[in-house]
């Protein structure tokens, strides 16, 4: 992939992911605090939506293959989930309705047009050629832009709360926020219709629900690694949820909740090189096992951390903003080597959907269960255990004895299939 080709691809990663943070970290509470909304009842409609948002991306991934197999370009269809997401941000950021209705119909709008956009896009990593380490280094590099993307969207509405004196979460930071996301989404655009060279290096042949099945049958990877993603991300999305929700009531530190997310994503930048340079040694699923065990460790500072030692949070920070940093690479590449084994007909759209439909149904049950779940609680003063937090519950002890079954798994999935370095 050219130099100017891969910056093309990659920096659409960056405002995808910003947007998205701003979606399921910031809308929630968004909705929540400033706009009125009942959190129970967001908490819901996420829930809902991502119900139906898996049974969509099924579909959607299906179409992708065909148009794939009928020989058109990838390239178009992203450019139009680019530009029906684009409209999606305008209401969502910008309109921002008071109307539930309105709220349903924009948020269930950002889902598809994202799963129209980001299927054939991911895929394009998944259907490199198995050349050295070169999947991972274009996930890598996709990777930090999508990093980048995440501290822009965070660092922007803070600092726009500064300079207009008002709450993180006020409704005039908001749209501002969604404006500059929108002037980026097109500048993005426009240099990915320019200079991305689409170059098709898999392609497949036919596609039926039979062949799927036979598929799924004979690749014995893809089962058990479906479920360790879908764990992995059903525990970082439960603190994902809960953070602001976390650092602003628990710890007392409202006006830190942008600093904190900013410091731990900056992190994780940091860390993607790292990876990168031991992910030309050992497998991505030595490298997932390294990373959440780091997770696991830092993870456990929260349990001493209150509004009186608020500052060991930072080490929570630190320790997990390193760790989870291999999260965001693994799923592509490893994805990529078990489709290596059905280079025939390597339908990598269909399994490129798969994984987006394990994705947001992690996403969407975690934030239904831990928004829905400890709002309802919170509104009803209901304490399940005397002395302990409710948002603890939901925090701390459900994501890491989540976290300790996706390491046992990994371990597993290590021992069963012999993974040990790269070839």
């Amino acid at each position: 992939m050219p130099l100017k080709s891969l910056f093309a691809y990659s920096f659409q990663s960056f405002y995808l992911a910003g947007s998205f943070l701003l979606l399921f970290i910031f809308l929630p509470s968004f909705y929540n605090l400033s706009v009125g909304f009942a959190l129970s009842t967001v908490g819901m409609i996420i829930l809902i939506s991502r119900v139906f948002d898996v049974f969509s991306d099924f579909i959607i991934g299906y179409l992708t293959e065909r148009r794939f197999i009928n020989g058109l370009p990838k390239k178009n269809q992203i450019l139009l989930g680019i530009f029906v997401f684009i409209f999606s941000i305008i209401g969502l950021y910008v309109i921002q309705p008071n109307n539930y209705y309105w709220f349903v119909f924009y948020y269930n709008l950002a889902l598809i047009s994202y799963s129209i956009a980001i299927i054939p896009y991911d895929s394009i990593v998944i259907d490199q050629k198995k050349i050295q380490h070169r999947r991972f280094y274009i996930a890598a590099i996709k990777e930090i832009f999508t990093i980048l993307g995440v501290l822009a969207a965070l660092i922007i509405p803070t600092v726009l709360s500064k300079i207009l004196s008002v709450e993180l979460l006020n409704q005039e930071v908001i749209k501002i926020t969604g404006l500059i996301i929108i002037i980026l989404a097109i500048i993005g655009s426009l240099l990915f219709y320019l200079f991305f060279e689409e170059d098709n290096q898999f392609h497949s042949k036919f596609i039926s629900f039979k062949e799927i099945k036979f598929y799924l049958s004979q690749n014995k990877k893809i089962l058990p690694f479906a479920v360790i993603t879908f764990l992995n991300l059903l525990a970082n999305n439960f603190t994902a949820n809960l953070f602001i929700i976390f650092v602003s009531s628990y710890l007392g530190l409202s006006n830190y909740a942008g600093p904190l997310l900013i410091l731990y994503f900056f992190i994780t930048l940091i860390s993607t090189p790292v990876w990168y340079h031991f992910g030309k040694t050992f497998s991505n699923m030595f490298l997932l096992q390294v990373g959440t065990i780091i997770t696991i460790v830092g993870f456990f500072f929260v349990l001493v951390t209150n509004n009186n030692y608020w500052y060991l949070y930072l080490i929570v920070v630190l320790i997990t903003g390193f760790g989870v940093g291999i999260d965001l690479i693994v799923p592509q590449t490893e994805l990529a080597e078990i489709l290596d084994q059905n280079t025939q007909n390597r339908l990598s759209q269909i399994f490129t959907a798969l994984f987006s439909m394990i994705r947001k149904a992690a996403i969407g049950l975690a934030g239904g269960i831990a928004l829905t779940g400890y709002g309802y609680l919170e509104s009803n003063n209901i304490v399940i255990y005397q002395g302990l937090s409710n948002i603890m519950i939901f925090y701390f002890f459900i994501p890491i004895t989540i976290k300790v079954i996706v390491l046992l798994l990994v371990m597993r999935y290590r021992s069963k299939f012999h993974v040990s370095n790269r070839e």
